[in-house]
């Protein structure tokens, strides 16, 4: 299974990211995989046709990276199982590159953690900014957990009522959008 977050992109709309934390250390099949979960994520319950799926690394060339980022990148451009676009690095999280962000999860739990910071630092700092204001968690509710046989999220365990009420909504869009099964599908 992989836990995943909703990004923000800077012009509007959303990206995937993950895992980010359910899988501190990952193997290349396992990232390919989460590549196939974040992709049918974003086309079943965001409705995103062919999302492109993005490997993070420390630069755009294929040669880059840690031993884990070399050995996936030529599964990933080899998959026919989803849009792979190619190595991404963390100034491109925010950007209209990709729709899915696939990382390990102790790279993603970093990522993720920085992000929440964003918007508190920017009301502590009682500046009022749209974009930012998009990392409050609660909007999204929680963090799905993709791979596993329910639909599953997980929230903050300081998430007000707000958060509460997405992470709902969220589930109900996995419940209803079928989810699981396509997932199911997919790795049969």
């Amino acid at each position: 299974p992989a836990m995943t977050t909703i990004v923000p992109k800077l012009k509007g709309g959303l990206g995937i990211l993950l895992d980010v934390g359910a899988n501190a250390d990952c193997k290349p099949d396992v990232l390919v995989q989460f590549g196939v979960l974040g992709s049918l994520f974003a086309q079943t319950v965001y409705d995103i046709a062919n999302p492109r799926v993005a490997l993070i690394n420390i630069g755009e060339e294929e040669e880059k990276g840690n031993i884990l980022s070399q050995a996936t990148y030529p599964l990933m451009k080899a998959t026919s199982l989803f849009n792979f676009v190619g190595n991404v690095e963390g100034r491109d999280l925010f950007s209209e590159s990709a729709d899915v962000y696939v990382c390990d999860g102790f790279t993603g739990n970093v990522i993720l953690k920085l992000a929440e910071s964003f918007y508190v630092i920017t009301r502590k700092k009682q500046l009022k900014d749209e974009f930012f204001d998009r990392f409050n968690y609660e909007q999204y509710g929680g963090s799905p957990i993709l791979g596993v046989n329910a639909p599953v999220v997980v929230g903050h365990g300081i998430s007000s009522p707000e958060a509460i009420k997405n992470m709902v909504l969220l589930s109900k869009n996995m419940v209803e959008s079928n989810l699981v099964d396509k997932i199911k599908q997919a790795f049969q």
